[in-house]
C-alpha cells in the first residue's frame, strides 16, 4: 500500500475511534437492535432447499437431458423404493399386498404408489413370459404332477400329503411320477421349524412352478410417492414416518419372517440430512469446547472471549439476514458457512484481541491500546477480508450452484466479520477494558529462546521444504477422484444398505441408462444396437411386454388345462385340527422299509426329521402334542391353495398386444408425448470408474443424450472438478494481482503466496497419503484455502516487513500468535468434522483441517525462512 493510502487510512481509523468508538454504548445498542431485526427478518424469510438436482446448473446439457426423461417419466422422480423381501414367493406377494394397502391409507403423506407386478394381468399371463423351452419343462413337470394335485384336492391335509408320498416312495414302477427330493427337502425344513418353535410357510409355488428366488418371486418392488416440502430440514419426514408405521404393522404374525427396506433418493438425503445433523451437533460441541480452550490459551482472559464470542454471534446473525435477503434459501452445501463464518470471524477477532493484549501488556492505556490496534491491525485485516471473501466469490461463476451460492453467502460474511470486528469489538473492549497482570521477564526471555529459530534455520527449513515439495509433485500423480456420491453416505445407514444390496444383481441395480425414442421404429433400432454393445448385459422396453412365439405357449397352455382338468377349480382349502399322529408313524414306517432296501440320503434326512418329531411328542401333553401336529400341517399345505389358484388363473392366459397392456405398465414406457423409453443394462460393475466411463461412452455412440444415473454421477463429478479448477485459477489470479497492487512488489507477493501454495500442493499429496480421495464435498477445500489461508501469509509478511534482524522476536509477537491461535482454532473448527458418522462431511472437515494446519505451519515455518533471504538483503 503507497504512503498516501496508507495516511489515508490513518485518518479515517483515527476519527472512527475519537468520533464512534468513544461512544460505545450506543453503538452497541444500534447493533443489538439491528441485529434484532435482521434475526427476525432471517427466521421468517431464510429456507433450506436440501433438493440435490439443485446444486449444479440446470442449463448443463446432462441436467437438460436428466429434467426431459423425468418430464416425460414424473411418476419415477422423487420417489421411495421399497424393496419387499421373504422366504418364499406366496409370503411376499401377501406382504407386499397388505403393504400396499396400508399406505393407501396414507393419503396426507403419500401421492401415490406402484406395485409393478399387482393386479391380475400378470397372474393370467405370467406363463407368457417365458421362453418356449421353459414353458415346455414346466408343462412336463405339472403334467407329471397332475396325480398328486388329483389326490391332494380329495384330501388336502397332512394325512393326505403322507399317504401320498408314502405311495411314491413305495412305488417301483413309477406308479406316481413324482420327484421326491425337493418335496422332502422341504417338509425337513418344516419340521425342524416346527420342533424349534419357527414359523414356517412351504412355498408350493417353488416346487410346482419351479420358481427360484429373485426379482418378481422372493423380492418385489413397491414405489413410493410422497408429498415432499422442501422448506423443511427433513421434506420427507412425515413420508418416512408413514411407511415405517405401515411396515411395523403389517410385517407381524405370518409375515414376521419377511422384511422390507427402504432406499431411493429421497430416502438416501432424508438419512444423510439426519446424520449430518447428528453428527455436526456433536461436533459442534467439541469445537466450541476446544475453540474456548485454545481462546484461553491464547487470552487468559474471560472478557475478552466473551468479547470474541458476541462479536461472532451478532456477526453470524447478520450474516444469515444477507443469505436470506440475497438468495433466499440454504442447500447442503451452503449451509456451511457458519463454520466457515466462525473460523475466520475468530481470525480476525483474535489479531485485534492479541495485538490489543499485547499492547495492554506493555502499559499504554486503555485508549490508546485501542487506536493502536486498530492503525497497526486495520491494513493486514482489511487486506484479509478482501482476500478471504475473494477466495469464496471465485466460485459465484461455476455452474456447481451449491458452491456458488456458499461462495456469495460466505464471501460476503468475511466482510460482515470485518465489520463487526472494527465496530463491535471494541466497543465491548471500551465497555470491559482489559486489566491484565504483569508479565514475567523470565518468561519473556524463555519465549525469546524459541521465537526465531525459522529464522536462525532458515537454510535447513528451505531444503527440507524443496524436498518435500519434490515428493509432493510426484504424489499429484495419484490423486484419485470419487465419482459415486453413495460413498459420501453413512454405510450404516438402512438407504445405503438397500442401494448396494441392490447393486449386487444386475436385475435390481439402479445404475442404468435411458434413452429416449420419438417413434416405435427408433426404439426398435436403438434396442438392437444397445443389445450388440460389449459392455450391456440386456436392454428392455415396452416391446418386450409383448411375448414372443404366443401362438405355441398359448397351445401348450390350453394343452395343460385339458391335463389337469378340473382338479384346480374344485381344490378345497387345508384341512384343520383332523391331523392325526397314526399317519406319521405309517409314513415313518414306510420310509424304514424302504431304507431297507435302498440307501438314499433323501429319505435318511426325512426318517432323521421324522424320528426326532415322534420323540420330541411323546413328551408332550396331548394338548400340546396336537398342537405341534397341526402346526406341522399349516406350515406344510397353507400355501398349497394360493399356488393352485395361481396355476388356474395362468391356464386362463389370452393374447398380449400393445393394446391389452395395462395402462400403468405402457406409462412408464411410453410418455404421454409419444416419447418411448429404453433402459440399458450395463455387464460390468460400474462401481469401477473406467467401467462406467466405458459403458457411458460406448451408450453414447448410439445416443449421445443417454441419460439416468451412471451419467449424473460422472458428469456431476466433472462438473465439481471443473468448478474447482475455474475457482482455483480466479482464486490465485486475482489474489495474485490485488497483493501485487496493494504491496507493490513481485519478491512480497511471492513470499505472501508461497505458504499458501506450498500448502495447497501439501494437502494434494495428503489426500494420497491419508488415502482421502476427492469428491463432491472435500474438492471446495483447497479453492478455500486461498480464501481462508492467505490470511496467515498476510499476516507474518506484515509482520515481517518491520523485522531488521533475525534477533528480533518473531514467533511471540502479536500477529504470528494471531496466526497460530486463529488458524487453530478454524483448524479444530473443521476437524471435528473429520469425527462425524458422514463420511462427505467428514473427508470436507480432514481436508480442510489439513489444508489450513499446512498454511498455518507454512506460514509460521516456510515463509520465515524465505524471508532470511529478503532480510540479508536488506542488511546488505
Amino acid at each position: 500500500m503507497n504512503k498516501a493510502a496508507h495516511n489515508l487510512l490513518i485518518k479515517v481509523i483515527h476519527w472512527w475511534e475519537a468520533s464512534i468508538l468513544s461512544r460505545p454504548w450506543p453503538l452497541l445498542i444500534i447493533t443489538l437492535v439491528a441485529c434484532g431485526y435482521v434475526g427476525k427478518y432471517a427466521y421468517e424469510n431464510l429456507t433450506v432447499n436440501t433438493n440435490t438436482a439443485d446444486m449444479l446448473s440446470i442449463e448443463l446439457p446432462f441436467q437438460k437431458n436428466r429434467i426431459r426423461l423425468e418430464h416425460a417419466f414424473p411418476q419415477d422422480v422423487s420417489t421411495i423404493l421399497l424393496l419387499v423381501e421373504g422366504p418364499t414367493p406366496e409370503l411376499t406377494s401377501e406382504a407386499t399386498k397388505r403393504l400396499g394397502e396400508k399406505l393407501r391409507a396414507h393419503p396426507d403423506s403419500i401421492k401415490s404408489i406402484y406395485q409393478p407386478d399387482e393386479g391380475g394381468f400378470f397372474e393370467r399371463n405370467g406363463m407368457l413370459y417365458l421362453s418356449l423351452p421353459e414353458l415346455q419343462k414346466l408343462s412336463e413337470k405339472l403334467s407329471q404332477a397332475q396325480p398328486f394335485i388329483g389326490r391332494l384336492s380329495q384330501d388336502n391335509s397332512l394325512h393326505g400329503l403322507l399317504g401320498i408320498l408314502s405311495q411314491a416312495i413305495e412305488a417301483k414302477d413309477d406308479d406316481l411320477a413324482l420327484d421326491l427330493d425337493p418335496v422332502l427337502a422341504r417338509l425337513n425344513e418344516a419340521i425342524e421349524a416346527v420342533r424349534a418353535g419357527q414359523a414356517y410357510q412351504l412355498s408350493w409355488q417353488q416346487l410346482m412352478l419351479d420358481q427360484k428366488d429373485g426379482l418378481g418371486v422372493t423380492k418385489r418392488f413397491i414405489f413410493v410417492t410422497p408429498i415432499l416440502n422442501f422448506s423443511e430440514m427433513l421434506p420427507a419426514e412425515q413420508s418416512i414416518a408413514a411407511i415405517d408405521s405401515a411396515v411395523a404393522e403389517t410385517l407381524t404374525g405370518d409375515l414376521a419372517r419377511v422384511q422390507a427396506h427402504k432406499t431411493g433418493e429421497v430416502v438416501l438425503e432424508h438419512e444423510e440430512m439426519q446424520t449430518i445433523g447428528q453428527g455436526t451437533a456433536a461436533a459442534g460441541v467439541a469445537s466450541m469446547i476446544l475453540v474456548c480452550i485454545t481462546l484461553w490459551i491464547a487470552y487468559r482472559s474471560f472478557r475478552l472471549m466473551f468479547a470474541t464470542f458476541l462479536t461472532l454471534t451478532l456477526g453470524l446473525v447478520f450474516s444469515m439476514g444477507f443469505a436470506a435477503y440475497a438468495i433466499g434459501h440454504l442447500n447442503l452445501i451452503s449451509i456451511a458457512f457458519a463454520v466457515l463464518f466462525i473460523g475466520m470471524g475468530d481470525a480476525f477477532s483474535s489479531h485485534f484481541c492479541l495485538r490489543y493484549r499485547e499492547l495492554i501488556l506493555r502499559g499504554e492505556s486503555q485508549r490508546d491500546a485501542l487506536r493502536d490496534t486498530l492503525t497497526s491491525t486495520g491494513t493486514a485485516l482489511i487486506l484479509c477480508a478482501i482476500t478471504a471473501a475473494i477466495g469464496l466469490y471465485a466460485f459465484i461463476p461455476t455452474n456447481y450452484i451449491g458452491v456458488s451460492e456458499l461462495g456469495m453467502i460466505a464471501g460476503t460474511s468475511m466482510i460482515i466479520a470485518l465489520i463487526t470486528t472494527f465496530t463491535v469489538l471494541p466497543a465491548i473492549m471500551n465497555i470491559l477494558p482489559l486489566k491484565p497482570p504483569r508479565a514475567s521477564a523470565g518468561a519473556h526471555r524463555r519465549t525469546s529462546l524459541l521465537s526465531n529459530w525459522p529464522l536462525r534455520y532458515a537454510r535447513p527449513i528451505r531444503w527440507i521444504s524443496a524436498i518435500l515439495t519434490v515428493l509432493a509433485c510426484v504424489l499429484l500423480a495419484r490423486v484419485q477422484v470419487d465419482f459415486n456420491p453413495i460413498n459420501l453416505r453413512d454405510p450404516n445407514t438402512e438407504s445405503v444398505k438397500t442401494f448396494k444390496y441392490l447393486l449386487q444383481s444386475r436385475d435390481t441395480s439402479p445404475m442404468t441408462l435411458a434413452s429416449l425414442a420419438r417413434s416405435e421404429a427408433e426404439a426398435r433400432d436403438k434396442q438392437a444396437r444397445f443389445e450388440q454393445l460389449p459392455t450391456v448385459d440386456k436392454v428392455e422396453s415396452l416391446f418386450d411386454f409383448i411375448p414372443a412365439d404366443q401362438d405355441e405357449k398359448l397351445a401348450l397352455i390350453e394343452e395343460l388345462g385339458l391335463v389337469l382338468g378340473t382338479r384346480l377349480a374344485e381344490f378345497p382349502a387345508p384341512a384343520t385340527g383332523n391331523a392325526d399322529w397314526a399317519a406319521v408313524e405309517k409314513f415313518r414306517a414306510v420310509l424304514a422299509t424302504r431304507l431297507s432296501q435302498e440307501e438314499r440320503p433323501s429319505l435318511r434326512a426325512t426318517l432323521d426329521a421324522v424320528d426326532g418329531l415322534l420323540e420330541a411328542q411323546r413328551e408332550l401333553p396331548a394338548e400340546d402334542s396336537q398342537a405341534v401336529l397341526d402346526r406341522l400341517q399349516t406350515s406344510v399345505l397353507s400355501a398349497l391353495p394360493a399356488t393352485i389358484n395361481t396355476l388356474k388363473s395362468g391356464l386362463d392366459a389370452s393374447p398380449v398386444e400393445r393394446e391389452t397392456l395395462p395402462a400403468d405398465i405402457v406409462d412408464r414406457w411410453l410418455s404421454k408425448d409419444g416419447l418411448y423409453r429404453i433402459q440399458v443394462f450395463p455387464k460390468k460393475d460400474l462401481n469401477d470408474l473406467e467401467n462406467l466411463r466405458e459403458f457411458i461412452l460406448e451408450a453414447q455412440k448410439i445416443d449421445p443424450e443417454v441419460t439416468d444415473l451412471p451419467v449424473t454421477y460422472l458428469e456431476s463429478m466433472n462438473e465439481a472438478v471443473k468448478a474447482f479448477v475455474e475457482a482455483f485459477t480466479i482464486a490465485l489470479g486475482a489474489i495474485t494481482l490485488l497483493l501485487l497492487i496493494i504491496l507493490r512488489s513481485v519478491k512480497d507477493t511471492l513470499l505472501v503466496l508461497l505458504p499458501l501454495l506450498l500448502a495447497s500442493l501439501f494437502t494434494a499429496a495428503g489426500t494420497v497419503v491419508f488415502h482421502t480421495p476427492l469428491n463432491f464435498a472435500n474438492i471446495i477445500a483447497l479453492p478455500l484455502l486461498f480464501g481462508l489461508g492467505v490470511d496467515s501469509g498476510i499476516h507474518m509478511a506484515h509482520r515481517l516487513h518491520y523485522l531488521h534482524s533475525e534477533d528480533e522476536n518473531l514467533l511471540s509477537t502479536s500477529e504470528a500468535q494471531g496466526v497460530f491461535y486463529g488458524s487453530l482454532t478454524t483448524v479444530f473448527s473443521f476437524a471435528s468434522l473429520a469425527f462425524t458418522p458422514h463420511p462427505g462431511t467428514a473427508s470436507m472437515g480432514f481436508l480442510l483441517a489439513l489444508g489450513l494446519f499446512m498454511t498455518l505451519l507454512c506460514s509460521l515455518v516456510v515463509l520465515p525462512a524465505f524471508s532470511a533471504l529478503k532480510l540479508k538483503h536488506r542488511r546488505a
